[in-house]
Formats: structure tokens, C-alpha cells, sequence
């Protein structure tokens, strides 16, 4: 089911299913950004946490007010440039920004494909977490067949399931606890350990 016409149906999702499905990939990959920020000493752990929270709230709780702008404006600044750490985690770290950023944005100003780029940056931290293990590049083929690659394609399948039904603040915020995976991220770091 992944591929065109599992992006086909991403699309297709209306903008506020758009945005808990992308808020749905950041919180999974919130232990990848946290397990950075602690062990490289860069970046908020609980700005982070509190972006995201934000956001839940944002869309949860009726007559939220919250200045989505100003809250991913302060958060840039905790964002990571791999290029500068000699640490592999600033790669996913850096995707969890993307999968948070893509959230505010299908908010804040809404092009379409926040969604699409979400899923992207998830599978992206999946593909380049399965090589760093494999200490090589992997084909297409190899990857799909990967243990980690198959419990995400199944993850953001179940996701677009959950995602693609009425607006309901109950139902979103069990989306939330489903895509905390118990505090086990996309490639399988949990901060519990």
C-alpha cells in the first residue's frame, strides 16, 4: 500500500488530518531529537516537548489560543545543522525538526504537502539509521525489507488509517498515544533506557 497511492490518499486527507497525521510522525520521532539534545548538549528536549504539546493542545482543545508562529520561531534556534556534529543522531534529530516543522506549517501557512514532506523525513531517518548499521548503502530493495523499514510502513499505514475519520478531540488524542509508541521512536530509541 506505500508508495503513489498511499501518498495519493495522504493528499487526499482533509487539512486538519493533514496536520495531526505530520504531529503524529513528530511525536514518534521526539526520543530521536531528545536522546540528541542530551547527549550532545545542543538543542531543548523540552522546547521540543512543549511544541508539540502546544500543538495537541491547538488542536484538542476548543477555543485554544496559541501563537503557533511564535512558538516554531523560538524553537529554530534549537534546531541541529548535521554538518556541525560529529554525532549520526544530529541526522534524525534534525528529521524530528522536520516532521515538527511540517506540523506548524500545514497550520501557519498551508501549502499541501507538509504531510507528504513529514512522511518523507520519517522514512528518510528509517533508511539512513538501517544503513549506518548495514556501513553501507543499501538498494531500494534491501531497505523495504528491512525489520525497521517494515515496522514504519506499517506505522504511517495505520497512521492514515486513524487519521482518515471524523474530527473528534478523543480520537486525536489517541492518535497522540499511538504514535508514542510506549516512547520508542521510528528507529527504535526509547528514552527509557
Amino acid at each position: 500500500m506505500f508508495g503513489d497511492k498511499f501518498y495519493k490518499r495522504l493528499a487526499e486527507l482533509q487539512p486538519w488530518q493533514q496536520t495531526v497525521y505530520t504531529l503524529a510522525l513528530a511525536e514518534r520521532m521526539y526520543p530521536n531529537y531528545a536522546l540528541f539534545a542530551q547527549a550532545s548538549g545542543f538543542g531543548d528536549a523540552k522546547a521540543y516537548r512543549h511544541a508539540l504539546d502546544q500543538m495537541w493542545n491547538y488542536l484538542t482543545v476548543k477555543g485554544s489560543r496559541v501563537n503557533l508562529g511564535a512558538i516554531l520561531e523560538a524553537f529554530e534556534v534549537y534546531i541541529p545543522e548535521p554538518s556541525k556534529f560529529e554525532s549520526y543522531g544530529a541526522y534524525p534529530a534534525l528529521d524530528a525538526c522536520v516532521a515538527l516543522g511540517c506540523a506548524y506549517n500545514s497550520v501557519i501557512c498551508r501549502v499541501g504537502e507538509e504531510a507528504t514532506d513529514a512522511s518523507h523525513a520519517s522514512v528518510g531517518t528509517v533508511a539512513g539509521f538501517i544503513e549506518l548499521l548495514a556501513e553501507r548503502e543499501l538498494t531500494e530493495e534491501e531497505l523495504h525489507e528491512h525489520e525497521y523499514m517494515e515496522a514504519e510502513l506499517e506505522f504511517q499505514v495505520e497512521l492514515l488509517k486513524r487519521v482518515a475519520h471524523e474530527r473528534d478531540s478523543d480520537r486525536i488524542l489517541a492518535i497522540k498515544g499511538f504514535a508514542a509508541q510506549d516512547g520508542v521512536s521510528n528507529i527504535g530509541i526509547s528514552l527509557d533506557d
